[in-house]
């Protein structure tokens, strides 16, 4: 009888972890976005179905929402927001929310990089300040420049955070974790997670079909004076505005909790007014929008 038992558990126990096997690595991809030749898609569990989108379009900003289900039941949603700016170059933004008990695997990929050259501008070792008011910002400088056939892209990293309610009763997101290496094997750039129950995941990417920076040294000059002065450069990009660490309280959970100001303050038009770069001019108009 024991015996029996035991072969039924053992069953039982290879049964779900085929299932389990069959859930999360058997993958099915899907194209999201176009333009020019930026292709973004998703890598994703086949049994994760994503549905019709929900478009909202106001002014620029044009935001595509799918719900992601699983065996019929609502485990979150995804989100691409596409904003043209003024000068004509494009931020695009997805997020990904995991509104569930249950964590998901995906990867949101990039096509067509076979010729792309890639300036990385996270090789160097970021500091990390302790500053009295701020304490550390954990988030490090873009991911670099994608430059292909017909645009330049500065690539975002990927913040996976969740939200917090502090004791005064402001919402935060809490940083998590931050990915900035993302591989590039066969012309695909994957950025790759596990997502957490209750999380989301934000990345974004500027595209230009004009140089972003008017020389290498420009933008290596740029590059390191972000690594040194971490408030100037805005790392975590969202449609509504940069997050930004926020002011240490007595409230322990501000350490790592990100806010977008209502009125951030930006070096970007002075160093547009002194380099003519256009990464500068569509950051500013970012932040002005």
């Amino acid at each position: 009888m024991f015996r029996k038992i035991v072969i039924l558990i053992l069953t039982l126990f290879f049964m779900a972890l085929i299932i389990f096997t069959a859930v999360m690595f058997l993958k099915n991809e899907e194209t999201l976005y176009s333009h020019e030749d930026v292709t973004l898609s998703i890598d994703k569990p086949t049994f994760i179905t994503l549905g019709d989108a929900q478009a909202t379009t106001d002014g620029n900003i044009t935001a595509n929402t799918y719900p992601l289900t699983f065996l019929s039941l609502s485990i979150g949603s995804l989100t691409i927001t596409e904003e043209t700016l003024p000068n004509g170059d494009v931020l695009l933004f997805d997020k990904a929310e995991n509104t569930s008990w249950m964590p998901f695997t995906f990867s949101m990929n990039r096509s067509g990089l076979e010729e792309a050259a890639i300036t990385r501008w996270n090789e160097e070792p970021m500091l990390q300040r302790e500053e009295d008011i701020y304490g550390t910002d954990a988030t490090r400088n873009p991911y670099g420049v994608i430059r292909s056939a017909d645009t330049e892209t500065l690539q975002g990293n990927v913040y996976v955070s969740r939200g917090l309610t502090l004791g005064n009763g402001e919402r935060v997101q809490e940083l998590r974790h931050e990915i900035y290496d993302f591989p590039v094997e066969e012309g695909v750039m994957e950025k790759s997670l596990w997502l957490s129950p209750k999380h989301q995941s934000e990345s974004w990417m500027l595209i230009s079909t004009e140089a972003l920076f008017e020389s290498p040294e420009t933008e290596s000059e740029w590059a390191q004076f972000a690594n040194d002065n971490r408030r100037a450069q805005f790392n975590w990009l969202t449609p509504n505005g940069p997050r930004q660490k926020m002011e240490l309280t007595d409230d322990l959970r501000t350490e790592l909790a990100y806010t977008i100001p209502e009125q951030p303050e930006a070096v970007y038009p002075e160093w547009f007014e002194k380099t003519a770069s256009r990464f500068f001019e569509s950051m500013e108009q970012y932040i002005s929008e």
